[in-house]
């Protein structure tokens, strides 16, 4: 008598190795494919959040004679430079004894929070790791300030300098950039100044001066006429023909008089001590570092 054969044998390490071998093949091939749509959607809905953003700073100017939310500014002391996070749990950013100092730039856009004009949750960028503030309802009005960083993914063109001409209200022109995505400031481990590249270099190069938001693929930028666009650089406020503003640097140290026709493709300067140094000079903070 013959045994039958046994048909229930099981896999090889051979087949096992083949079948591993072609997972991990289209793993490869779907995954890039997965990363990509999900940052689609994940860009689609920062734009969103910014022109949810711009009608909340429209708002808010209606009621303010035209003029988008500041703090108080200390024209004496620091007439250029801002600061930012400090006074959270303020009950009130305007009063004598309040522990939100002046040029806060990050208390400027809370403001809108403090209004009921904006929600926590449409200052984070879905594709970063940050939070919303946690607070019920009547807290967003009895606080001051962003408690970190890790709560506000955008900047806004600081309000705060005594450069002639400047000022922050409906009456900008229509591609001057009010908020984007997170300024990268500098580089932490050498305090050097990241925003170095030229209007002109590769992009390979201006990808380090974009925000770390998207992976320095670009940045959601708001322009004052309310339209919102994704820029692979940061030279892309006020200006013409490719020659423009880059968003994330102040052009001066020092402020430009307001005859003068500087060229606003320049590097620029990036720094709590340096703001907007002419008339049309976007410069948004805070910056990664703040």
């Amino acid at each position: 008598m013959h045994r039958r054969p046994n048909l229930a044998r099981g896999f090889s390490v051979i087949e096992l190795l083949v079948v591993i071998g072609i997972i991990v093949i289209l793993i490869s091939i779907f995954l890039p494919y997965v990363i990509k749509a999900r940052e689609s959607d994940h860009r689609a809905r920062c734009a969103e959040n910014l022109r949810t953003l711009m009608a909340s700073l429209r708002a808010y100017s209606s009621a303010n004679k035209g003029v988008f939310p500041r703090v108080q500014y200390d024209p004496a002391h620091n007439p250029n430079g801002y600061v930012a996070y400090t006074g959270a749990a303020a009950a009130d950013p305007f009063v004598q004894d309040t522990t939100v100092r002046p040029n806060d730039v990050t208390a400027s856009l809370w403001l809108l929070v403090r209004a009921r004009l904006a929600k926590p949750s449409f200052f984070i960028c879905p594709s970063t790791a940050d939070l919303p503030e946690s607070l019920d309802v009547q807290s967003t009005t009895t606080r001051s300030n962003f408690s970190s960083g890790h709560n506000l993914s955008y900047s806004y063109a600081s309000p705060f300098t005594n450069t002639p001409g400047y000022k922050l209200d409906d009456f900008l022109p229509a591609d001057f950039a009010l908020l984007a995505d997170k300024n990268p400031g500098v580089d932490p481990s050498t305090g050097a100044n990241v925003i170095g590249p030229t209007w002109d270099a590769k992009p390979f190069a201006l990808a380090v001066a974009n925000s770390t938001n998207h992976r320095r693929a670009g940045q959601n930028v708001l322009y004052a006429d309310g339209h919102v666009s994704f820029q692979p650089t940061p030279f892309c406020g006020f200006g013409k023909d490719g020659l423009r503003d880059n968003i994330y640097t102040a052009l001066s140290r020092t402020p430009i008089p307001k005859v003068q026709n500087p060229a606003t493709y320049a590097p620029g300067v990036v720094g709590r001590d340096v703001g907007p140094a002419w008339e049309r000079d976007s410069y948004l903070v805070p910056t990664a570092q703040d």
